[in-house]
């Protein structure tokens, strides 16, 4: 798996996307008060850093090369693969 560089534009079009999700989910919805969506943008972030830290450490198993290598010809018997010259 390749390793992709971190983009900064859309992390921080992520956060203002939230920001507005969650301005609107308590002024016009009412579904929050200003003290508990505090409270669970600090918890989304503190377990998204945790989520980080554990993908830091994470290691996934790697795959076992399945080709031969092409300077090891040990594993190729030469009898086997020589064409005989049949038109002489």
């Amino acid at each position: 798996m390749t390793r992709h560089p971190f983009r900064w534009s859309s992390f921080a079009f992520g956060l203002v996307f939230l920001a507005g999700v969650g301005q609107w989910a308590v002024w016009e919805q009412d579904w929050l008060t200003p003290r508990e969506l505090s409270v669970t943008a600090s918890g989304v972030l503190i377990g998204l850093g945790l989520l980080g830290v554990i993908a830091t450490f994470w290691k996934p198993n790697q795959l076992t090369n399945t080709t031969p290598d092409l300077e090891d010809n040990s594993s190729l018997e030469r009898s086997d693969h020589e064409e005989t010259d049949s038109q002489s």
